[in-house]
């Protein structure tokens, strides 16, 4: 079995909740040393401690705590991409941890994320070069100018001096609505503790308080590990039996498949 000191990190919202009632006990049957890891959980006020913890309440050890802070207002766009909830709880993936986690990793689970067996699913090797995160591969962003944005509030914040690697600088095909690359995708992923402290201070210092340069959590700490030169591991994570739904029904169904099977 592992022996990587990391914690478990959840954003809930109403949404959400509903989403874990019914993925938490497919973890529990299917990964139950998840149990064996601090659980850090931030949330909105649109849900209450009490109620998160009768979810999670086969853990003993879990943490909660409210987000964002006070006065932070996300601005309202007209596309998903830039919608304010979504912002705020992506937020929070990129502020909450280095102030929660004392472990040298955490595992950012999404709670439409479905265990269907293996629990000694994570392979001690990943972690041998120290990688900033450790994610499911993935081949494109969305919306197509982010790459660019993030270019440019690295330009305007005069930040460069810390990179070894240079802008981005990926342009999307004209009328594209996305930009072609290599990168990852969090639903199910490991991020180092330094790493994303560095993160965290940067989009304060240059954003403000509890916001982004980009309303990405894993866009942007993938840019930031990229500059820098960290390693960035591509793990298929699906192989290690986790099942990632997009919607309330492929949840359900694959709930029923996980602990039916």
């Amino acid at each position: 079995m592992e022996s990587i000191d990391y914690s478990v990190i959840l954003g809930i919202d109403a949404k959400h909740l509903e989403q874990l009632r019914l993925t938490f006990p497919t973890w529990v049957k299917h990964k139950p040393s998840l149990l064996e890891h601090p659980l850090v959980i931030f949330c909105d006020f649109s849900v209450e401690f009490r109620d998160i913890l009768k979810v999670v309440s086969e853990h003993p050890k879990v943490d909660i705590c409210r987000w964002p802070p006070d006065g932070v207002e996300y601005p309202v766009g007209t596309s998903k991409w830039n919608d304010p909830q979504r912002y705020k709880m992506l937020a929070g993936f990129v502020h909450v941890p280095p102030k929660m986690v004392t472990t040298q990793y955490w595992l950012k689970l999404d709670t439409d994320t479905v265990a269907m067996g293996m629990d000694d699913w994570i392979d001690i090797r990943w972690f041998k070069e120290n990688p900033a995160i450790i994610a499911q591969p993935w081949g494109y962003t969305k919306p197509p100018d982010q790459i660019l944005k993030l270019d440019k509030w690295i330009k305007d914040a005069n930040r460069d001096w810390s990179f070894i690697n240079p802008p981005l600088d990926l342009k999307p095909n004209p009328g594209s609505d996305s930009v072609s690359h290599k990168r990852i995708i969090s639903w199910c992923s490991f991020f180092n503790t330094l790493f994303s402290k560095m993160c965290s201070d940067d989009a304060q210092t240059y954003s403000g308080i509890g916001l982004l340069p980009v309303p990405s959590q894993d866009g942007y700490h993938f840019y930031m590990a990229t500059r820098a030169g960290y390693v960035v591991r591509r793990e298929n994570m699906k192989a290690r039996r986790w099942s990632h739904c997009g919607s309330m029904r492929s949840i359900k169904n694959a709930v029923e498949e996980s602990m039916n099977g």
